[in-house]
This record gives C-alpha cells, structure tokens and sequence, in this order.
C-alpha cells in the first residue's frame, strides 16, 4: 500500500452491530437455531399505504434528483406532522430530509462543532454518538447513569459538566439502549442548566412515537427559552417500520439547517425521491398501523419485563419508550464469587453457546449490561430469554 487511510478514519470504530448481525447470519446458514434479540429495527412490513406510495413513485417517474435539503412537499408534510403529533412549529425552511436519523445527526454534528469542542453524551448512548462526535472532531464527554435513576442524568449532574468549552448536549428520549425517557417535569429541571451554557441540544426523538403506559413525548424543544438552541431529529425508521428506506429529517434554526443543508448538498445530493414520496403518505394519512405496532410493542415489553425482571441480581428498568431492555448484569458474577468477564464476552457466548443474539453494552457506554431488543415475537422472546436464563443460572 502507498499510502495509509486517513488519520480520521483510525478515530472511529466500526458498528459492533453490523458485525452481531453477520456472525448471527453465519451461525443460521450452518443450521444453528439462532434466536436474535440483537438488532433495532421493527419486525413488520412497511405499511402497505407507504408502500404503494413508493410503487407510485417508481411507476410515475419519481425517481430524479429533488432539492438537496429535501422536497418542499415532503418538508411541508413533516412541518404539519410534528405541528400535529408535537405542538411544534417548524417551517419548511427550518427543515432538513436526510438519508436517515443517523445522516441528520452527522449533519448537524458537522455544522455546529469545531475542534475541541464538547459535546456532553450521557450514557448509555446510542453507540454511533462518541464516533460521529470525533469524526466532527469534538470531544465526548460521558456522562454515567444508574438504573436506579432510569438511566437519566440531574441537573446537578449536568451542571458539574459543563464547561466553556461545551457545545452540545445531547439528550435521546426515548433512549436506544435504555428505553427510559424524559418527562416534561424532568427536561424542565434541565432547562435553567442548560440555558446557564451557549451550547446547542441535540434532541435525538427518533422512537417518539414508541410510548408506554400513556405518556406524551416531552422535547427540550417545548421549553420556549430552548426551541432557539434546540436540534430536533427524528425518522420514518422506528415509527413506520421503514428502516430500509434511508429516511430522516431534522429541525431547528434556519442557520443551522441552511449550514446542514449546504454540507449535505456536497456529500449526499439529497435524499432518495423515492422515499421522500412514500414518507409523505407516512407523515400525512391515516395511523392506524403505527398505533398497532406501538400497541404490539407495549404488549411485548410487558412480556419481556415479567421476565427479566425477576431474574436474581439483576438490575433491569421498566422500558418507557422504544423496544429494548438494558439490565445491569454483572451482579450475577458478583453473587457467584466470579469476575465478571465483561458485556462482549457475555454476549458472545449467548451466541456461540446458547445461540442468542444480543448486543453487549459496553458498545453503549456500559460494560456492565447487555441489551436484549423486543423487536420480536412473544415465541422469540420467551425462548431466547429461557436460554439466557439457563446461561446465568449455569454460572
């Protein structure tokens, strides 16, 4: 080789996800009877309306470039969306359509960090945040959680890490891998913190619509004094089973967005017609199939709680929000006089033994737990967490 990979690319890691999802793929080519609570992504169709909605597309020639931030059309839908489900006002103009929730988040990332500055990531975290972060050449700073406290950080918290070189804070509700979520109580308690400091809030909502036991979606973005500092993203992936699609949009500020815009217009060209056209029928009509699926996932994660749950030394928050549990496991070593061997080890011998796919924490900031997705069927769940059982009691 002449020359070596660019320095920026020995900063970052690859998605450990990725990689559970190609030895899980291996392990059932060679007949192994794999069960995966691993991946994030809902285990439903598209909604049939959506997906004619992108037949239409093909069919008629929507198929060409659109405008690089997104189509008017697609950008006025998801204004009355977020009006409609968030009491939120966003013009068109203050609205940017990438390929994804994660394109949203790099977008943002890369206009509004300079190097050095930081950008607080409480954890667990959605493990592309520390790499997007370095890749903009920010410095993460984490910041720990219990599940005593559902995962969620205080003001006190909060306050003892910000300093004059904080950018960004951000805060993920629901959260990916906790499925904890804030209130409206408990981001108001935040406010006065984060309105001490110049930084930005990235207010990651992608799961928005994956609520439980009745609670109502609270963004920093409802705090007056915050809308002005606050990044809103979300996505078409969780909430409409259209992961595949590659469809994301983000909110805020006309600079910041018009600066996002400008780095997407050189990178990406814009988004795919074709799934700007179905994500109108998505954003605009009727839904009934994003209701069922959340009450599909409630049933679930009530199923997968009376589990996990009373499994001995374990530390597992009530999912709020999204489709996983995160429980703190390394008390089962601790109770047995063992060393714990650590969340990578752990998960991948429920793979390679048990045959279960999970996803080991340490990719989310806590080494101490493991993440099981409920993004499967009652049969699944109950199987896969009957082999993790035997796992931990065979210790």
């Amino acid at each position: 080789m002449i020359h070596s990979p660019a320095e920026r690319t020995t900063r970052i890691s690859s998605a450990l996800t990725l990689e559970v999802v190609a030895r899980t793929a291996a392990l059932k080519a060679e007949g192994k009877p794999v069960l995966s609570l691993s991946v994030g992504e809902p285990d439903f169709d598209t909604p049939p309306p959506i997906r004619e909605a992108g037949k239409y597309a093909i069919d008629h020639g929507i198929t060409h470039y659109t405008e690089g931030r997104g189509t008017l059309a697609l950008r006025k839908a998801i204004s009355s969306k977020i009006e409609r489900d968030q009491n939120l006002s966003y013009a068109p103009d203050q609205i940017i359509v990438s390929n994804g929730g994660k394109h949203v988040i790099t977008n943002f990332l890369l206009a509004a960090i300079n190097p050095g500055d930081e950008v607080i990531l409480p954890a667990p975290y959605f493990l592309a945040y520390p790499e997007l972060i370095k890749l903009a050449e920010g410095v993460p700073v984490i910041l720990e959680t219990e599940p005593k406290n559902r995962y969620l950080i205080s003001p006190e918290q909060l306050q003892r890490a910000i300093t004059p070189k904080t950018k960004m804070i951000v805060l993920v509700t629901p959260n990916n891998p906790s499925s904890t979520t804030y209130s409206k109580e408990e981001i108001a308690a935040l406010a006065p913190v984060i309105l001490k400091s110049n930084a930005w809030v990235l207010a990651d909502e992608v799961y928005e619509h994956l609520l439980y036991d009745g609670r109502q979606q609270a963004s920093p973005a409802h705090i007056p004094e915050l809308y002005e500092r606050t990044l809103y993203v979300s996505s078409t992936s969780k909430t409409y089973a259209m992961t595949g699609w590659r469809l994301g949009w983000g909110c805020g500020p006309k600079e910041i967005v018009a600066a996002a815009a400008k780095l997407q217009s050189q990178m990406t060209s814009s988004p795919s017609a074709i799934a700007q056209h179905a994500t109108i029928e998505a954003v605009s009509n009727d839904q009934r199939d994003r209701e069922e699926m959340r009450k599909v996932f409630e049933k679930r994660r009530d199923l997968i709680y009376s589990i996990v749950s009373k499994w001995p030394h374990v530390e597992a928050p009530k999912p709020e929000g999204a489709f996983y549990m995160f429980p703190r496991i390394d008390g089962i070593w601790k109770a047995a006089g063992k060393p714990y061997p650590g969340s990578l080890k752990v998960s991948m011998q429920l793979l390679e033994e048990k045959y279960v796919a999970t996803m080991a924490g340490v990719v989310f900031g806590d080494d101490r737990a493991i993440r099981f997705s409920f993004a499967a069927s009652d049969e699944t769940i109950k199987e896969a967490c009957g082999r993790i059982e035997k796992y931990f009691r065979d210790i």
